[in-house]
């Protein structure tokens, strides 16, 4: 599902926004979402599930065969970071690095950096060139890194800081702002207008869960228990897709996901993944 965001803004970059924004919808669009969510097939077993869920996951479908960035709305815990890995997983970037960053838990004066490099140092968005970045919380970040931002959406270039030099990088970003209404944030001048346009042109709504579990119905609560095993399914089959990329080197593994070890630790322990036999399999070549 798309959606284009209007501005009566009469600038003349503002109009460019706009009609980038247009452009990537279009691409979208033109895949004809409806014919193919009519045919829909999906590597995760789908029956039973809340219809909220099957139409979200059609819309993955849907979205992971265009580079466009892709904004996730839904409330805290709704799933987002795995939403993110689903469409990569399902995207022609699969085999590339997929980078999770929480902006609200890297402060403000060292993101810039950690994202876009220093000097000859690379940042994220340059390891991660040819694969997808998934930004949470990104209206946490200063107005200089979403001018940075919206500059490598417009020309696929970036400069490290304290640096002129241009990058050519080419990533698929998501975001995610589940702390707050980002259309909100834009309209209040909280947050770049003109880089709102552009992530929102292609939005997936994620279902809501129940605020008081106890006062729903048994059948409901299932599929919501459901839909949530479903979202773990994807998270642990791309933890273990890059386990195997790694040959089971964790410390790499830990890097392409963007996240410590302990937390890669408990990923592992969670999904039950085998990274002594991935390790094996993969020097093996099979």
């Amino acid at each position: 599902m798309t959606s284009i965001a209007n501005t009566g803004n009469a600038h003349a970059p503002v109009r460019e926004d706009e009609n980038r924004a247009r452009e990537m919808a279009e691409g979208v669009q033109g895949t004809s979402p409806t014919p193919r969510s009519a045919a829909y097939h999906s590597d995760v077993e789908l029956a039973g599930r809340s219809q909220a869920f099957v139409e979200m996951m059609k819309q993955v479908d849907v979205v992971s065969g265009t580079n466009s960035p892709v904004l996730l709305t839904g409330e805290p815990g709704a799933g987002q970071e795995v939403v993110a890995a689903a469409i990569h997983q399902h995207s022609d970037r699969r085999d590339r690095p997929f980078v999770m960053i929480n902006c609200a838990d890297i402060p403000a004066e060292l993101i810039e950096a950690r994202l876009f490099g220093e000097e000859e140092q690379k940042g994220l968005l340059e390891e991660a060139d040819g694969g997808t970045v998934f930004l949470d919380d990104v209206s946490q970040t200063s107005p200089s890194l979403q001018m940075n931002l919206m500059r490598l959406l417009l020309t696929g270039e970036l400069s490290r800081v304290a640096s002129s030099e241009a990058q050519k990088v080419n990533v698929r970003l998501i975001v995610a702002s589940s702390t707050c209404n980002l259309d909100q944030e834009a309209a209040t001048g909280r947050f770049s207008n003109e880089l709102f346009n552009v992530l929102s042109a292609v939005s997936i709504s994620l279902p809501s869960l129940p605020d008081h579990p106890e006062n729903i119905s048994p059948e409901i609560s299932a599929q919501v228990d459901d839909d949530l095993v479903t979202l773990s399914t994807i998270e642990g089959r791309h933890v273990a897709r890059v386990l195997e990329h790694t040959r089971g080197n964790k410390q790499a593994a830990a890097r392409i996901l963007s996240v410590d070890r302990k937390t890669l630790d408990r990923m592992i322990k969670r999904h039950n993944i085998d990274c002594h036999h991935r390790s094996k399999a993969k020097s093996n070549g099979h």
